[in-house]
């Protein structure tokens, strides 16, 4: 019996209201047919991984969730040991027991262990036992991704290599990875990269030799035809005939998120009593059930990213000392700045320099906040909110185009929906009870 749970809604699964977007599906499959390296983008809960899954099955290629602390070498010594490629390295000693090597061991020399053809083996340690005679043992650099890419090719991988939250990794290490992917271009390792951003040619400002050689899926725009596609798709499949009101009152209430759309679609069927597929066709009239669910996901998403930004605004706040300047305090005013904007003043980004201006009028330090301070904290935000357990991100600078940008999709219908007066009420300001 198909479940609500299965046809609308935000999941890990993919759903039976999924819809095939010429500009954006039939793009991905053209690329996976080429050897290019294939960049999937936009903000979160627009569809990036339920596009990937549709058409790549993960458990049959190599996945990596990035986190703001990883390292190049991090990543690939778990592509590695994904592949089989066994990292010589170091074990404790004394105890007789059997200590299993992990992508965590740290490595004792650069030597990889690839397994002999037709050798069965285990990737352990006995004691007074060594296995080295049924592995070809061949020197690698890790800095290299001349070496990684051999070692790939060696053991006769040709999995895609997929990297999730590549927008969580420090703005050094995407750079320096840019320059990598054109060596594992040139020798045939592919790599399918997701990430939470709205510019297109990230990779290739960080490396300009990228061009051509990289295929970029924007998930977004959603339109609102897409929307009423997915709405008759999952009515059929349900068995229910969705009344236009109800569909168009939730895509107003949206604002180009299919995220949100969703889980709105599932969020008024379950309030209207519709759990699973009807057993005869069912009239879904009833208006009450969206604005239901309306408070129901403005409830939800308020508490949440009320926690986020009060997280965000006192972050990393430098201590106060006797005698010394007070501290800037850059996110408290970041995010404050963000809350007096609202929805259409946030829509679209905010610029280095509108920020800058707007703070400059009310900073308790104005006369001495310069550019550069400002800009150091918007590019330390996505660091700071992976570290802060915010997932996804809220928000996120973009360098290239010098805007702070709106990442996560239902941060939008929080700003529209919310009492912003009273949610900056309730923002702990780092400064009350000094006399400033």
């Amino acid at each position: 019996m198909l479940k609500i749970e299965d046809i609308f809604g935000v999941s890990g699964k993919q759903v039976g209201s999924y819809i095939e977007r010429d500009h954006v599906d039939a793009k991905l499959i053209d690329a996976l047919r080429t050897e290019k390296q294939i960049i999937v983008y936009g903000a979160s809960k627009q569809g990036k991984t339920a596009l990937v899954k549709k058409y790549i099955t993960y458990d049959d290629h190599i996945l990596i969730s990035l986190s703001p602390t990883h390292t190049l070498k991090d990543i690939y010594q778990s592509i590695l040991r994904k592949c089989n490629v066994v990292l010589k390295t170091s074990y404790t000693e004394g105890t007789g027991e059997k200590n299993k090597a992990t992508g965590k061991a740290s490595i004792q020399g650069a030597v990889a262990l690839i397994a002999k053809a037709n050798v069965s083996f285990t990737i352990q340690d006995e004691k007074n036992t060594s296995n080295i005679e049924h592995y070809d043992e061949i020197e690698f650099n890790l800095d290299l991704p001349d070496d990684v890419a051999y070692l790939i090719n060696h053991v006769g991988s040709k999995k895609i290599i997929i990297l999730e939250n590549f927008h969580y990794l420090p703005e050094e290490i995407q750079r320096a990875f840019a320059f990598d992917l054109r060596t594992f271009h040139d020798l045939k390792v592919r790599f399918i990269i997701l990430g939470v951003w709205k510019e297109a040619n990230r990779l290739t400002q960080f490396n300009g030799e990228l061009q051509d050689r990289i295929s970029e899926i924007p998930v977004e725009p959603w339109l609102e035809t897409d929307f009423r596609s997915i709405a008759k798709k999952g009515g059929d499949l349900l068995n229910i005939d969705i009344t236009p009101v109800i569909i168009e009152k939730c895509i107003s209430n949206s604002f180009g998120s299919v995220g949100v759309f969703q889980e709105l679609l599932k969020e008024s069927c379950i309030a209207d009593g519709i759990l699973t597929k009807q057993e005869t066709t069912k009239h879904f009239i009833n208006i009450d059930a969206v604005n239901t669910a309306i408070a129901m996901k403005t409830n939800e998403y308020s508490g949440r990213h009320l926690r986020n930004l009060e997280t965000m605004a006192v972050a990393n706040s430098a201590s106060i000392t006797k005698d010394n300047p007070l501290p800037y305090f850059l996110n408290y005013y970041i995010v404050m700045h963000i809350l007096s904007l609202g929805y259409h003043g946030v829509n679209g980004g905010i610029s280095k320099e509108n920020i800058l201006h707007a703070l400059k009028q009310v900073h308790h330090r104005k006369d001495e906040l310069k550019g550069h301070q400002l800009v150091t904290a918007l590019k330390k935000l996505t660091g700071l909110q992976a570290s802060k357990g915010i997932t996804p991100p809220v928000i996120a600078y973009d360098s290239n185009s010098r805007q702070l940008k709106i990442v996560d999709s239902t941060f939008y219908f929080f700003l529209k929906n919310s009492d912003l007066e009273e949610v900056k009420s309730e923002i702990p300001c780092p400064m009350d009870g000094l006399d400033v």
